[in-house]
Protein backbone atom coordinates (compact mmCIF):
# COMPACT_ATOMS: atom_id res chain seq x y z
CA UNK A 1 0.00 0.00 0.00
CA UNK A 2 2.75 2.51 0.72
CA UNK A 3 4.67 1.96 -2.50
CA UNK A 4 1.10 2.61 -4.33
CA UNK A 5 0.85 5.86 -1.84
CA UNK A 6 4.09 6.70 -3.27
CA UNK A 7 3.69 5.90 -7.11
CA UNK A 8 0.33 8.30 -6.50
CA UNK A 9 1.61 10.41 -5.05
CA UNK A 10 5.16 11.65 -6.97
CA UNK A 11 3.49 11.39 -10.08
CA UNK A 12 0.52 13.76 -8.67
CA UNK A 13 2.86 16.19 -7.93
CA UNK A 14 5.13 15.56 -10.79
CA UNK A 15 2.07 16.46 -13.00
CA UNK A 16 1.70 19.57 -11.28
CA UNK A 17 4.63 21.30 -11.46
CA UNK A 18 4.71 20.09 -14.82
CA UNK A 19 1.41 21.74 -15.45
CA UNK A 20 3.34 24.96 -13.90
CA UNK A 21 6.20 24.76 -16.34
CA UNK A 22 4.23 25.14 -18.98
CA UNK A 23 1.85 28.05 -17.36
CA UNK A 24 4.88 30.21 -15.34
CA UNK A 25 5.89 33.01 -17.57
CA UNK A 26 9.87 32.72 -16.15
CA UNK A 27 10.11 29.50 -17.89
CA UNK A 28 9.50 31.35 -21.23
CA UNK A 29 12.89 30.69 -22.45
CA UNK A 30 14.72 32.20 -25.11
CA UNK A 31 16.29 29.29 -27.70
CA UNK A 32 14.40 26.19 -25.87
CA UNK A 33 10.75 25.26 -25.41
CA UNK A 34 8.89 24.52 -22.30
CA UNK A 35 8.76 20.77 -23.91
CA UNK A 36 12.50 20.80 -23.42
CA UNK A 37 12.49 22.05 -19.93
CA UNK A 38 9.90 19.49 -19.11
CA UNK A 39 11.94 16.67 -20.15
CA UNK A 40 14.83 17.84 -18.10
CA UNK A 41 12.58 18.14 -15.12
CA UNK A 42 11.02 14.41 -15.59
CA UNK A 43 15.30 13.59 -16.11
CA UNK A 44 15.87 15.00 -12.62
CA UNK A 45 13.20 13.38 -10.89
CA UNK A 46 14.48 9.91 -12.19
CA UNK A 47 17.73 11.03 -11.56
CA UNK A 48 16.77 11.79 -7.62
CA UNK A 49 15.03 8.48 -7.74
CA UNK A 50 17.57 6.58 -8.55
CA UNK A 51 20.39 7.99 -6.20
CA UNK A 52 17.60 7.15 -3.68
CA UNK A 53 17.43 3.36 -4.51
CA UNK A 54 21.49 3.48 -4.41
CA UNK A 55 20.94 4.49 -0.63
CA UNK A 56 18.47 1.98 -0.72
CA UNK A 57 20.15 -1.01 -1.55
CA UNK A 58 23.94 -0.34 -1.74
CA UNK A 59 24.60 2.28 0.36
CA UNK A 60 22.10 1.17 3.24
CA UNK A 61 23.00 2.48 6.50
CA UNK A 62 20.34 5.21 6.27
CA UNK A 63 22.04 7.18 9.32
CA UNK A 64 25.54 7.95 8.17
CA UNK A 65 23.45 8.11 4.13
CA UNK A 66 22.96 12.17 3.30
CA UNK A 67 19.43 12.02 1.50
CA UNK A 68 18.04 10.18 4.24
CA UNK A 69 19.27 11.27 7.58
CA UNK A 70 18.39 15.07 7.21
CA UNK A 71 14.42 13.28 6.40
CA UNK A 72 14.91 11.56 9.23
CA UNK A 73 15.44 14.35 11.62
CA UNK A 74 12.87 16.34 10.19
CA UNK A 75 9.76 13.86 11.44
CA UNK A 76 10.48 14.89 15.12
CA UNK A 77 10.57 18.54 14.10
CA UNK A 78 7.24 18.40 12.32
CA UNK A 79 5.50 15.76 14.59
CA UNK A 80 5.74 18.60 16.64
CA UNK A 81 3.30 20.83 14.88
CA UNK A 82 0.72 18.70 16.25
CA UNK A 83 2.16 18.16 19.94
CA UNK A 84 3.00 22.05 20.52
CA UNK A 85 2.50 24.27 17.43
CA UNK A 86 4.86 27.34 18.16
CA UNK A 87 7.94 24.81 19.24
CA UNK A 88 7.37 23.52 15.45
CA UNK A 89 7.51 26.77 14.12
CA UNK A 90 10.45 28.14 16.44
CA UNK A 91 12.43 25.59 15.52
CA UNK A 92 11.63 25.93 11.80
CA UNK A 93 12.75 30.02 11.54
CA UNK A 94 15.32 29.65 14.43
CA UNK A 95 13.78 31.70 17.20
CA UNK A 96 14.55 31.39 20.51
CA UNK A 97 15.29 27.27 19.65
CA UNK A 98 18.95 27.40 21.23
CA UNK A 99 17.94 26.83 24.73
CA UNK A 100 18.10 23.68 26.73
CA UNK A 101 14.22 23.28 26.68
CA UNK A 102 14.29 22.15 22.76
CA UNK A 103 16.80 19.68 23.31
CA UNK A 104 14.30 17.27 23.99
CA UNK A 105 13.83 17.47 20.40
CA UNK A 106 17.34 17.96 19.00
CA UNK A 107 18.51 14.39 21.22
CA UNK A 108 15.72 12.77 19.28
CA UNK A 109 17.14 13.70 16.34
CA UNK A 110 21.05 12.16 14.68
CA UNK A 111 22.08 15.10 12.93
CA UNK A 112 20.64 18.59 14.45
CA UNK A 113 24.32 18.45 16.70
CA UNK A 114 27.15 17.64 14.56
CA UNK A 115 29.45 16.14 17.34
CA UNK A 116 32.83 16.63 15.17
CA UNK A 117 31.36 20.15 14.50
CA UNK A 118 32.96 23.73 16.19
CA UNK A 119 30.22 26.07 17.11
CA UNK A 120 29.92 27.25 13.42
CA UNK A 121 26.38 27.67 12.26
CA UNK A 122 25.15 24.18 11.33
CA UNK A 123 24.30 24.08 7.48
CA UNK A 124 22.59 20.78 8.14
CA UNK A 125 19.76 22.62 9.96
CA UNK A 126 18.48 24.32 6.67
CA UNK A 127 17.79 20.63 4.59
CA UNK A 128 16.23 19.78 7.92
CA UNK A 129 14.45 22.31 8.16
CA UNK A 130 13.39 21.75 4.74
CA UNK A 131 12.51 18.93 5.09
CA UNK A 132 10.21 19.76 7.71
CA UNK A 133 8.19 22.25 5.58
CA UNK A 134 7.53 19.55 2.44
CA UNK A 135 6.63 16.94 4.98
CA UNK A 136 3.42 18.93 5.27
CA UNK A 137 2.51 18.34 1.57
CA UNK A 138 4.16 14.71 1.00
CA UNK A 139 2.60 12.76 4.29
CA UNK A 140 6.03 11.02 4.73
CA UNK A 141 6.89 10.39 1.50
CA UNK A 142 10.68 10.43 0.55
CA UNK A 143 10.29 10.89 -3.18
CA UNK A 144 7.73 13.90 -2.85
CA UNK A 145 10.76 15.51 -1.57
CA UNK A 146 12.45 14.50 -4.18
CA UNK A 147 9.86 16.43 -6.91
CA UNK A 148 9.95 19.15 -4.54
CA UNK A 149 13.89 19.92 -4.64
CA UNK A 150 13.69 18.96 -8.17
CA UNK A 151 11.44 21.73 -9.23
CA UNK A 152 13.21 23.97 -6.99
CA UNK A 153 16.68 23.33 -8.40
CA UNK A 154 15.15 23.55 -11.55
CA UNK A 155 14.02 26.87 -11.42
CA UNK A 156 17.57 28.12 -10.04
CA UNK A 157 19.23 26.13 -13.36
CA UNK A 158 16.30 28.34 -15.60
CA UNK A 159 17.69 31.59 -13.86
CA UNK A 160 21.31 30.49 -14.66
CA UNK A 161 20.23 29.62 -18.57
CA UNK A 162 18.20 33.09 -18.89
CA UNK A 163 21.06 35.09 -17.17
CA UNK A 164 23.72 34.00 -19.83
CA UNK A 165 21.19 33.86 -22.96
CA UNK A 166 21.80 36.85 -23.87
CA UNK A 167 25.71 36.51 -24.23
CA UNK A 168 25.32 33.06 -26.01
CA UNK A 169 22.53 33.42 -28.79
CA UNK A 170 24.11 31.98 -31.41
CA UNK A 171 25.42 28.62 -28.83
CA UNK A 172 21.57 27.80 -27.31
CA UNK A 173 22.32 24.26 -27.80
CA UNK A 174 25.48 24.38 -26.34
CA UNK A 175 24.35 26.53 -22.98
CA UNK A 176 21.46 24.15 -22.71
CA UNK A 177 23.28 21.03 -22.46
CA UNK A 178 26.37 23.26 -20.25
CA UNK A 179 23.47 24.09 -17.58
CA UNK A 180 20.76 21.25 -17.22
CA UNK A 181 22.91 18.08 -18.59
CA UNK A 182 26.11 17.81 -17.00
CA UNK A 183 25.60 14.28 -15.25
CA UNK A 184 27.01 15.13 -11.72
CA UNK A 185 24.55 18.41 -11.79
CA UNK A 186 21.54 15.99 -12.81
CA UNK A 187 22.95 13.46 -9.94
CA UNK A 188 24.05 15.10 -6.65
CA UNK A 189 21.01 18.43 -8.12
CA UNK A 190 18.09 16.24 -8.23
CA UNK A 191 18.42 14.29 -4.80
CA UNK A 192 17.08 15.54 -0.82
CA UNK A 193 20.41 17.33 -0.40
CA UNK A 194 21.95 20.66 0.17
CA UNK A 195 23.16 20.93 -3.93
CA UNK A 196 19.67 21.26 -4.62
CA UNK A 197 19.05 24.12 -2.12
CA UNK A 198 22.14 26.27 -3.63
CA UNK A 199 21.34 25.77 -7.21
CA UNK A 200 18.11 27.82 -6.18
CA UNK A 201 19.80 30.07 -4.36
CA UNK A 202 22.77 30.85 -6.90
CA UNK A 203 20.47 30.89 -9.73
CA UNK A 204 18.03 33.24 -8.50
CA UNK A 205 21.16 35.66 -7.18
CA UNK A 206 22.78 35.71 -10.39
CA UNK A 207 19.55 36.05 -12.40
CA UNK A 208 18.01 39.07 -10.12
CA UNK A 209 21.80 41.11 -9.60
CA UNK A 210 22.16 41.38 -13.30
CA UNK A 211 18.73 42.52 -13.54
CA UNK A 212 19.80 45.36 -11.06
CA UNK A 213 23.14 45.52 -12.88
CA UNK A 214 21.08 46.62 -15.69
CA UNK A 215 18.91 48.96 -14.14
CA UNK A 216 16.25 47.01 -13.69
CA UNK A 217 15.30 48.47 -9.69
CA UNK A 218 12.10 46.60 -8.37
CA UNK A 219 11.14 45.68 -5.08
CA UNK A 220 10.89 42.07 -6.31
CA UNK A 221 14.50 41.66 -7.81
CA UNK A 222 15.73 43.32 -4.80
CA UNK A 223 13.90 40.88 -2.49
CA UNK A 224 15.34 37.81 -4.69
CA UNK A 225 18.59 39.02 -3.84
CA UNK A 226 18.22 39.33 -0.59
CA UNK A 227 16.85 36.19 -0.09
CA UNK A 228 19.04 34.05 -2.38
CA UNK A 229 22.28 35.59 -0.07
CA UNK A 230 20.53 34.32 3.05
CA UNK A 231 19.97 31.02 1.80
CA UNK A 232 23.77 30.50 0.35
CA UNK A 233 25.16 31.55 4.07
CA UNK A 234 22.71 28.83 5.49
CA UNK A 235 23.48 26.26 3.09
CA UNK A 236 27.31 26.83 1.18
CA UNK A 237 28.30 30.24 2.65
CA UNK A 238 31.32 29.90 0.22
CA UNK A 239 29.36 29.82 -3.10
CA UNK A 240 28.24 33.49 -1.41
CA UNK A 241 32.21 34.59 -1.29
CA UNK A 242 32.29 33.30 -4.54
CA UNK A 243 29.57 34.97 -6.49
CA UNK A 244 29.13 38.57 -4.46
CA UNK A 245 32.69 40.02 -5.70
CA UNK A 246 32.08 38.92 -9.49
CA UNK A 247 28.62 40.79 -9.04
CA UNK A 248 30.28 43.33 -8.12
CA UNK A 249 32.74 43.30 -10.82
CA UNK A 250 29.66 43.07 -13.04
CA UNK A 251 28.54 46.29 -11.86
CA UNK A 252 31.84 48.51 -11.86
CA UNK A 253 31.72 47.22 -15.64
CA UNK A 254 28.33 47.84 -16.86
CA UNK A 255 28.79 51.33 -15.40
CA UNK A 256 32.48 51.90 -17.08
CA UNK A 257 32.89 50.17 -20.15
CA UNK A 258 33.71 46.34 -20.69
CA UNK A 259 37.94 47.84 -21.41
CA UNK A 260 39.89 46.11 -19.26
CA UNK A 261 37.53 43.68 -17.90
CA UNK A 262 40.16 41.23 -16.15
CA UNK A 263 41.76 43.73 -14.38
CA UNK A 264 38.80 45.02 -12.73
CA UNK A 265 37.68 41.89 -11.62
CA UNK A 266 41.39 41.21 -10.02
CA UNK A 267 40.74 44.53 -8.20
CA UNK A 268 37.18 43.83 -7.06
CA UNK A 269 38.24 40.41 -5.75
CA UNK A 270 41.42 41.64 -4.05
CA UNK A 271 39.17 44.59 -2.61
CA UNK A 272 36.67 42.62 -1.75
CA UNK A 273 38.52 39.54 0.08
CA UNK A 274 40.65 41.92 1.63
CA UNK A 275 38.08 43.73 3.36
CA UNK A 276 36.34 40.33 4.49
CA UNK A 277 40.03 38.95 5.83
CA UNK A 278 39.96 42.16 7.94
CA UNK A 279 36.14 42.76 8.87
CA UNK A 280 35.36 38.80 9.86
CA UNK A 281 37.35 35.55 11.14
CA UNK A 282 37.00 34.86 7.52
CA UNK A 283 40.34 32.48 7.16
CA UNK A 284 39.84 30.98 10.90
CA UNK A 285 36.26 29.68 9.27
CA UNK A 286 37.53 27.94 6.60
CA UNK A 287 40.43 26.50 8.89
CA UNK A 288 37.82 25.30 11.32
CA UNK A 289 35.80 23.81 8.25
CA UNK A 290 39.11 21.92 6.88
CA UNK A 291 39.19 20.39 10.42
CA UNK A 292 35.52 19.66 10.36
CA UNK A 293 36.12 17.47 7.17
CA UNK A 294 38.88 15.74 8.69
CA UNK A 295 37.33 14.88 11.78
CA UNK A 296 34.68 13.31 9.58
CA UNK A 297 36.84 11.59 6.91
CA UNK A 298 38.76 9.81 9.50
CA UNK A 299 35.67 8.46 10.81
CA UNK A 300 34.42 7.42 14.41
CA UNK A 301 32.42 6.87 17.61
CA UNK A 302 31.04 10.03 19.43
CA UNK A 303 29.07 9.05 23.18
CA UNK A 304 27.52 11.22 25.65
CA UNK A 305 28.82 10.64 29.08
CA UNK A 306 26.50 11.49 31.09
CA UNK A 307 26.92 11.91 34.79
CA UNK A 308 24.85 13.64 37.99
CA UNK A 309 27.40 16.62 37.49
CA UNK A 310 27.70 17.24 33.53
CA UNK A 311 27.68 15.67 29.88
CA UNK A 312 30.84 15.29 27.77
CA UNK A 313 30.67 14.58 24.18
CA UNK A 314 33.63 11.75 23.76
CA UNK A 315 34.76 11.21 20.38
CA UNK A 316 36.65 7.30 20.13
CA UNK A 317 38.70 6.29 17.04
CA UNK A 318 37.64 4.00 14.52
CA UNK A 319 40.36 2.06 15.25
CA UNK A 320 39.31 1.15 18.50
CA UNK A 321 35.55 0.35 17.34
CA UNK A 322 35.49 -3.10 17.55
CA UNK A 323 36.05 -1.88 21.86
CA UNK A 324 32.41 -0.76 21.96
CA UNK A 325 29.12 -3.23 22.06
CA UNK A 326 26.69 -0.62 20.15
CA UNK A 327 22.62 -1.35 20.96
CA UNK A 328 21.59 0.87 17.79
CA UNK A 329 18.21 0.95 19.02
CA UNK A 330 18.09 1.94 22.54
CA UNK A 331 21.34 3.80 21.21
CA UNK A 332 23.06 2.51 24.68
CA UNK A 333 26.66 1.58 24.70
CA UNK A 334 28.90 -0.53 26.51
CA UNK A 335 32.80 -0.18 26.72
CA UNK A 336 33.73 -3.73 26.50
CA UNK A 337 37.69 -3.44 26.09
CA UNK A 338 40.44 -1.19 26.87
CA UNK A 339 40.66 2.51 24.66
CA UNK A 340 43.91 3.71 24.58
CA UNK A 341 42.78 7.19 24.59
CA UNK A 342 39.40 9.50 23.81
CA UNK A 343 39.14 12.80 22.99
CA UNK A 344 36.42 15.15 25.17
CA UNK A 345 34.63 18.17 24.54
CA UNK A 346 33.69 19.11 28.10
CA UNK A 347 29.82 20.02 28.68
CA UNK A 348 29.32 20.12 24.95
CA UNK A 349 31.84 23.19 24.30
CA UNK A 350 33.22 21.72 20.95
CA UNK A 351 36.09 23.09 20.30
CA UNK A 352 37.16 24.45 23.30
CA UNK A 353 38.32 22.88 26.75
CA UNK A 354 39.22 19.64 23.96
CA UNK A 355 41.64 17.12 25.75
CA UNK A 356 42.91 13.66 25.16
CA UNK A 357 42.81 11.63 28.31
CA UNK A 358 42.90 8.08 29.35
CA UNK A 359 40.34 5.56 29.55
CA UNK A 360 40.17 4.84 33.42
CA UNK A 361 36.11 4.73 34.79
CA UNK A 362 35.21 3.77 31.11
CA UNK A 363 33.20 1.12 32.68
CA UNK A 364 31.50 2.86 35.27
CA UNK A 365 29.99 5.41 33.35
CA UNK A 366 26.83 5.88 31.48
CA UNK A 367 26.90 6.65 27.65
CA UNK A 368 24.40 7.45 24.87
CA UNK A 369 25.33 6.98 21.23
CA UNK A 370 25.63 9.90 19.49
CA UNK A 371 27.17 9.26 15.73
CA UNK A 372 29.32 5.97 14.55
CA UNK A 373 30.76 6.26 10.87
CA UNK A 374 33.79 3.95 9.31
CA UNK A 375 36.95 6.09 7.80
CA UNK A 376 36.46 7.09 4.96
CA UNK A 377 37.44 5.45 1.74
CA UNK A 378 38.43 7.96 -1.04
CA UNK A 379 40.25 10.00 1.34
CA UNK A 380 43.62 12.01 -0.05
CA UNK A 381 46.55 14.34 1.69
CA UNK A 382 45.49 17.96 1.80
CA UNK A 383 47.50 20.21 3.31
CA UNK A 384 46.81 21.56 6.38
CA UNK A 385 45.35 25.13 6.84
CA UNK A 386 46.38 27.74 9.01
CA UNK A 387 44.84 31.43 9.38
CA UNK A 388 46.66 33.24 7.89
CA UNK A 389 46.61 34.47 3.77
CA UNK A 390 50.09 33.17 3.65
CA UNK A 391 48.89 29.20 4.48
CA UNK A 392 46.09 29.77 1.88
CA UNK A 393 48.47 30.95 -0.74
CA UNK A 394 50.68 28.13 -0.58
CA UNK A 395 47.66 25.10 -0.51
CA UNK A 396 45.73 27.03 -3.32
CA UNK A 397 47.65 25.00 -6.58
CA UNK A 398 47.39 21.47 -5.19
CA UNK A 399 43.86 22.08 -4.14
CA UNK A 400 43.01 23.75 -7.18
CA UNK A 401 44.68 21.01 -9.11
CA UNK A 402 43.05 18.32 -6.78
CA UNK A 403 39.34 19.81 -7.61
CA UNK A 404 40.38 19.86 -11.75
CA UNK A 405 41.71 16.48 -12.33
CA UNK A 406 40.90 14.63 -9.27
CA UNK A 407 39.54 11.60 -9.47
CA UNK A 408 41.12 9.98 -11.88
CA UNK A 409 39.84 7.49 -14.27
CA UNK A 410 41.96 4.84 -12.72
CA UNK A 411 41.44 5.77 -8.77
CA UNK A 412 37.24 5.63 -10.12
CA UNK A 413 36.69 3.15 -7.40
CA UNK A 414 32.77 3.12 -7.49
CA UNK A 415 30.13 4.51 -10.14
CA UNK A 416 29.93 7.70 -8.93
CA UNK A 417 33.85 8.36 -9.06
CA UNK A 418 33.54 6.96 -12.37
CA UNK A 419 31.30 9.44 -13.61
CA UNK A 420 33.04 11.94 -11.94
CA UNK A 421 36.03 10.60 -13.77
CA UNK A 422 34.82 10.65 -17.29
CA UNK A 423 33.83 14.58 -16.61
CA UNK A 424 37.12 15.50 -16.00
CA UNK A 425 38.30 13.86 -18.88
CA UNK A 426 35.63 15.73 -20.77
CA UNK A 427 36.35 18.84 -19.28
CA UNK A 428 40.31 18.51 -20.23
CA UNK A 429 39.86 17.40 -23.64
CA UNK A 430 36.93 20.07 -23.68
CA UNK A 431 39.94 22.90 -22.48
CA UNK A 432 42.54 21.70 -25.16
CA UNK A 433 39.99 22.78 -27.83
CA UNK A 434 39.14 26.05 -26.45
CA UNK A 435 42.43 26.98 -25.96
CA UNK A 436 43.04 25.80 -30.00
CA UNK A 437 40.15 27.29 -31.21
CA UNK A 438 39.95 30.32 -28.93
CA UNK A 439 38.02 33.71 -29.48
CA UNK A 440 40.45 36.41 -28.23
CA UNK A 441 37.54 38.96 -28.75
CA UNK A 442 35.54 37.17 -25.72
CA UNK A 443 38.30 38.37 -22.74
CA UNK A 444 36.49 41.58 -23.20
CA UNK A 445 33.09 40.22 -22.55
CA UNK A 446 32.61 40.08 -18.41
CA UNK A 447 30.32 37.42 -18.48
CA UNK A 448 33.42 35.39 -19.45
CA UNK A 449 34.79 36.48 -16.33
CA UNK A 450 32.54 35.96 -14.51
CA UNK A 451 32.27 32.53 -14.95
CA UNK A 452 36.08 32.37 -14.75
CA UNK A 453 36.77 33.36 -11.29
CA UNK A 454 33.71 31.80 -9.57
CA UNK A 455 35.02 28.37 -10.63
CA UNK A 456 38.45 29.68 -10.01
CA UNK A 457 37.23 30.54 -6.26
CA UNK A 458 34.94 27.68 -6.09
CA UNK A 459 37.46 24.60 -7.23
CA UNK A 460 39.84 26.48 -4.56
CA UNK A 461 37.98 26.43 -1.38
CA UNK A 462 36.86 22.89 -2.43
CA UNK A 463 39.93 21.70 -2.77
CA UNK A 464 41.59 23.50 0.45
CA UNK A 465 38.82 22.04 2.65
CA UNK A 466 37.50 19.09 1.47
CA UNK A 467 40.12 15.63 1.47
CA UNK A 468 37.47 13.54 0.49
CA UNK A 469 37.46 12.87 -3.44
CA UNK A 470 33.90 12.07 -2.92
CA UNK A 471 33.02 15.41 -1.26
CA UNK A 472 35.19 16.85 -3.79
CA UNK A 473 33.21 15.80 -6.56
CA UNK A 474 30.05 16.88 -4.91
CA UNK A 475 30.98 20.17 -3.81
CA UNK A 476 32.76 21.36 -6.96
CA UNK A 477 29.11 21.11 -8.97
CA UNK A 478 28.37 24.61 -7.94
CA UNK A 479 30.59 25.40 -10.42
CA UNK A 480 30.74 22.76 -13.25
CA UNK A 481 27.69 24.96 -15.43
CA UNK A 482 29.73 28.43 -15.32
CA UNK A 483 32.70 26.31 -16.12
CA UNK A 484 31.41 24.69 -19.15
CA UNK A 485 29.42 27.92 -20.09
CA UNK A 486 33.43 29.60 -19.88
CA UNK A 487 34.79 27.03 -21.97
CA UNK A 488 32.01 27.08 -24.96
CA UNK A 489 32.03 30.99 -24.78
CA UNK A 490 36.16 30.77 -25.60
CA UNK A 491 35.25 28.33 -29.09
CA UNK A 492 35.21 30.34 -31.89
CA UNK A 493 32.38 28.65 -33.91
CA UNK A 494 33.76 29.73 -37.18
CA UNK A 495 37.68 28.43 -36.57
CA UNK A 496 35.72 25.23 -35.09
CA UNK A 497 33.25 24.39 -37.86
CA UNK A 498 35.47 25.12 -40.65
CA UNK A 499 37.86 22.31 -39.51
CA UNK A 500 35.13 19.88 -38.29
CA UNK A 501 31.72 20.55 -40.58
CA UNK A 502 29.81 17.79 -38.67
CA UNK A 503 29.72 20.22 -35.62
CA UNK A 504 27.74 22.74 -37.22
CA UNK A 505 24.65 21.33 -36.36
CA UNK A 506 25.45 22.14 -32.22
CA UNK A 507 25.37 25.62 -33.09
Amino acid sequence: MSAILEILLVTAYASLFIFLIAKMKFFACEGISRKAIQGVFILKILFGILLSLIYTFYYNDRSTADIYKYFDDSKVLFDALFTKPQDYFQMLFGIGNDTPYFDVYYNQMNHWYREYDSNLYNDSHTIIRFNAVVRLFSMGVYNVHTVFMCFLSLLGLTAIYKTFTPVMKEKNLLLFGAVFLIPSVLFWGSGVLKEGLLFFGLGFLVYYAHKVIYGEWKLKSVFWILFSIVLLALTKFYVAIAVIPALTANYWLEKTGNKNALLKYIASYTLIFCVGLFATNSLQVLVQKQKDFINLANGGTYLQRITTEKTDTIYISSSMHEQLDIDRKSKEVEVTGKIDYCKVWKEGQLGKETEFVGAKNFKETEYRLLLDYGKTGSTIEIQKLEPNILSFLKAAPKGLFNTFFRPFLFESFSPFILMAGFENLFILLLTIVAIIFADKKIFSEKMFWFCVFFTLVIFSLTGLISPVIGAIVRYKIAALPLLLIALFMLIDKNKLTNKFPFLKRLF
